[in-house]
């Protein structure tokens, strides 16, 4: 059994709905349950995760913000810890005292970034707090949990500190925009993984030629067949090109027909790439990197991973059926149409189908297991493990390779 293992990875996006940071999460397996609480990192887990996997694979070039308690604060190990890639956000539940606040000047000269973590934001805060919050780099606010009476009054007394602003916890398009009238530009939650009104009940044209190549690609048609429908939509041919000649795939001479492309990449990653095109284009019509694309990915390669540790002799389709899901999870929010009415576009099973629309049949436990991690459930996460036998060891591994798959995509998708 693992000695511990890495929970998850929240972002924390910019006023262009882009990844600003990552807000981690890890469990001390060795802890028990009346020490502390268990989803909050201490120096020896993040030091082990850090010397096993490395940081920049778990981040890719993102800063990330550790929640921190007493103990870890006052660790000199913590001096140690990368200061351009880790934020220390300090619990809120904390008492801070004198040989807190010395502590936090002191690594305030030395270069380190301190947040504040999910405070809730009231005339307590002002009293508990107030002298230190000069010296806070970042302070993260518990929207949900802060009155909103005097909301605007007390975070402009916070604002005259200058520190930048988060908003926690911002699980709704109409959270968001309080927090964006409030003047925030950070953002935590995952607002913008929820539909908008679906007022339209028909499939945008735009996205009907990506899904009939995807149902091509997953069909039993041949390659000139698909070639010819990709290069009949000029669009899309010239986005495939362009990704595949990138730096992304450091080729080592230019392709120049859709047939290479189907040949160089696999019908598979073809398909995954056409997907990546709706999620890349869904903040304001411009490509590049978007939450939305890389939470899809990330569904998509949990999906398939985890039912590959339930099932290792799975059958190919299955596998192909699983990371389907997740690949398909998103497209509400994209498309703004109803799932029902997305879903009759593609060639798909009733399995993939009852997951998506119900939460029922073959893959709906996976799913829920996915978004049980998106969520940082630890209860739900640990009952699923333990229910299909699933050695802590090898989640470790799935979860690091998921998120070394995931930054591999950012990049992909920045240098196209």
């Amino acid at each position: 059994m693992s000695e511990y293992h890495l929970l998850g990875r929240q972002p924390i996006l910019d006023e262009n709905k882009r990844i600003f940071a990552y807000d981690l999460f890890f469990r001390d397996e060795n802890r028990k349950p009346d020490e502390a609480p268990g989803r909050f990192a201490t120096i020896s887990v993040l030091t082990k995760v850090l010397n096993q996997f490395g940081a920049r694979e778990i981040l890719g070039s993102y800063k990330a913000f550790v929640r921190v308690e007493r103990e870890f604060l006052f660790n000199d190990l913590i001096l140690d810890m990368p200061k351009d890639i880790f934020v220390f956000s300090l619990l809120f539940s904390m008492r801070f005292d004198m040989n807190i606040a010395k502590r936090i000047l002191e690594l305030r000269r030395k270069g380190f970034q301190i947040a504040l973590n999910d405070a809730i934001l009231d005339d307590d805060l002002l009293k508990r707090v107030g002298p230190l919050l000069p010296h806070f780099s970042y302070i993260k606010i518990d929207v949900e949990r802060s009155p909103k009476d005097r909301f605007s009054h007390l975070l402009n007394r916070i604002k005259v500190y200058d520190p930048q602003l988060i908003a926690t916890k911002v699980e709704s398009p109409e959270t968001a925009q309080f927090c964006e009238d409030m003047g925030f530009k950070r953002f935590q939650g995952y607002f913008f993984a929820k539909p908008k009104i679906l007022k339209q009940q028909k499939i945008d044209p735009h996205y009907r030629s990506v899904i009939q190549a995807y149902n091509l690609l997953i069909s039993n048609a041949e390659a000139d067949e698909i070639a010819a429908y990709l290069e009949q939509h000029s669009a899309l041919s010239l986005q495939l090109l362009r990704y595949v000649n990138s730096a992304a795939l450091s080729l080592v001479r230019q392709i120049s027909s859709i047939q290479e492309v189907i040949l160089l990449l696999g019908r598979h990653n073809v398909a995954q790439w056409l997907m990546m095109i709706i999620y890349a284009q869904s903040v304001e019509g411009k490509q590049g990197t978007t939450p939305l694309a890389l939470m899809a990915k990330n569904r998509m390669e949990l999906m398939r991973g985890t039912w590959k540790l339930m099932y290792p002799n799975a059958s190919r389709r299955e596998l192909d059926e699983a990371h389907f899901v997740g690949a398909l999870s998103l497209l509400d929010v994209v498309m703004q149409a109803p799932m029902e009415k997305i879903l009759e576009e593609f060639n798909i099973s009733d399995d993939i189908k009852s997951a998506l629309l119900h939460k029922r049949g073959k893959f709906a436990h996976v799913y829920m297991f996915v978004e049980s991690i998106e969520k940082c459930n630890q209860p739900a996460i640990d009952l699923f493990l333990n229910h299909y036998g699933i050695k802590k060891a090898d989640y470790d591994r799935l979860i690091f390779e998921t998120s070394v798959s995931v930054n591999k995509l950012d990049e992909e998708l920045e240098a196209v």
